[in-house]
């Protein structure tokens, strides 16, 4: 029978046969209290998060590569769930966290508070008070304790809220797609919707116990529901979507939700703003906006400055390899050092060189690759997007490309260095970045421009020269380059490509 000509039924039926196999793979490699309540509490929760995303995969307009891609993002990460709870207890340090299956603190300490709350007698509420002081927030830690009083009172199984976590990204996939349909080509969005499913730093946190994929899910149910009212549709749906949304993202968390959704409403007035005829109208609301920044920036200033002053000295402190560059730069560059390193992170020849458990090792270089293949598409979109066409397409990417590129500066600022931090922070605002790599993927596809190659040859002589240092570095039998010579080789060799590409297309335009 062909998938396109099965009813509903049809649908619940596969759904509900697949919850029961991973509900049973899922508690058999968590291992979590007794057998059967667990497998119950795992299908169950499957079943419920599987049975959402097949209504939004029909209210989205259906479709294979839809299909597939909510499939692959929902199961993978499931599976990096079981695997990482399987295994870092066995291959992983001998931590607290990783003893339990745990691959960030932030979540193991959290996770800890919400099954303390869900045994006690306390109302869930008690959550957002500073009794319960290991989430900031506390709405993450409220969805941790409903589930564990709930469906697991008869064992700690946090891996419940990895399921949670991975319907949550799987979830946004549908709704991401579909906006982006409505402005952009069916390629761009369609490239931007794999991004968004498989991005390596997104599948890592989509399979722990993190608030990040929430944080995307939120924003994607904003961006929809404003996309809908710029074009002045579904408009009863949309008001109360876009306020649930709203008071939610703030219950989970108010930094990331104020950020985000100023960068939404300032898209609405760009795009708004283009089709107003009157001038003092344009004035008045830039005028506004840029008032709000300023004001913003005010009162987040001491409060950002002592933050950013103490995780560079973290930053200088936790890695000798920072300290070591640090020491052949003027003491004026060392912020910017920092900054341009943490844009770097994680940095993918130190994942290859550096030693350290086989598990650790391949996450390290799973999550390295997976930037280092989004950057350069991000560096080809920002040199690209001056010939986006027509005019609103070129407003939307040009909002969100302003955007992505302030909160990579900001999350390299706040968290340095930091190889797990950073990259968390940066991967808050993904949707956007995908949509930018999306974008530039369909547009070089399109023209045959052959810039995007260009820029990912000069990152591959980056990567070469820079793996083999620190390569050298852990194994002295191989020589090593001296630090100014490889630097100057990488730039020479960049401006080489760079330059040379350019007299190509020049010659070849001439040539006409």
């Amino acid at each position: 029978m062909r998938l396109k000509k099965w009813g509903f039924e049809h649908y619940l039926l596969l759904i509900s046969t697949a919850s029961l196999g991973l509900g049973a793979g899922f508690q058999g490699a968590t291992g979590a209290g007794a057998f059967l309540p667990g497998f119950l509490a795992a299908s169950l929760l499957i079943f419920v998060c599987s049975f959402l995303m097949l209504l939004t995969w029909r209210w989205a307009g259906g479709g294979k590569v839809l299909a597939w891609m909510m499939i692959l993002a929902f199961v993978l990460r499931l599976v990096l769930a079981a695997f990482l709870i399987w295994g870092l207890p066995q291959f992983g340090y001998d931590t607290g966290p990783q003893q339990i299956g745990f691959v960030f603190e932030d979540a193991f300490r959290r996770e800890e508070s919400a099954w303390q709350l869900a045994k006690s007698d306390q109302s869930l509420l008690r959550a957002f008070s500073d009794e319960y002081n290991r989430d900031q927030y506390g709405g993450m830690l409220m969805l941790s304790a409903l589930v564990y009083r709930v469906l697991t009172p008869d064992a700690y199984r946090p891996g419940l809220i990895a399921i949670l976590s991975a319907a949550a990204l799987t979830l946004s996939i549908p709704l991401f797609v579909t906006t982006l349909r409505r402005q952009f080509t069916r390629r761009t969005a369609t490239w931007a919707g794999w991004i968004l499913a498989l991005y390596p730093e997104g599948l890592l946190l989509g399979a722990a116990q993190m608030r990040e994929p929430f944080f995307i899910l939120l924003i994607c149910i904003l961006f929809w529901a404003l996309a809908h009212w710029l074009d002045r549709a579904h408009l009863k749906l949309v008001l109360p979507v876009f306020a649930l949304g709203t008071v939610t993202f703030l219950l989970f968390s108010y930094r990331v939700a104020i950020p985000s959704l100023g960068v939404l409403f300032l898209w609405v007035w760009v795009v708004e703003s283009g089709r107003m005829t009157k001038v003092w109208l344009k004035v008045l609301g830039w005028a506004l906006i840029a008032l709000a920044g300023v004001g913003s920036l005010y009162f987040i200033r001491p409060w950002l400055a002592e933050v950013l002053r103490w995780d560079a000295h973290l930053t200088v402190m936790q890695s000798g390899m920072v300290q070591f560059l640090l020491e052949r730069l003027p003491a004026g560059l060392t912020f910017p050092f920092i900054l341009i390193y943490g844009l770097l992170q994680p940095v993918l020849p130190a994942a290859i060189a550096v030693p350290g458990p086989a598990i650790w090792k391949s996450i390290s270089i799973f999550r390295a690759l997976g930037w280092y293949t989004l950057l350069p598409l991000l560096v080809y979109a920002t040199i690209r997007i001056w010939k986006a066409e027509p005019p609103v397409r070129k407003r939307w990417l040009g909002v969100f490309l302003m955007a992505a590129l302030a909160w990579l500066l900001i999350a390299s600022a706040r968290a340095g260095g930091d190889q797990w931090d950073n990259p968390r922070y940066r991967t808050i605002f993904l949707p956007w970045m995908a949509l930018l790599a999306g974008w530039g993927l369909d547009f070089a596809g399109r023209t045959k421009d052959r810039w995007l190659g260009r820029l990912l040859a000069v990152e591959g002589v980056f990567l070469l020269f820079f793996t083999e240092w620190y390569v050298s570095r852990y194994f002295p039998v191989i020589p090593r380059l001296e630090f100014e010579l490889m630097v100057g080789l990488i730039v020479v060799l960049s401006l080489a490509i760079l330059l040379g590409g350019w007299l190509w297309d020049r010659r070849k335009k001439l040539s006409k």
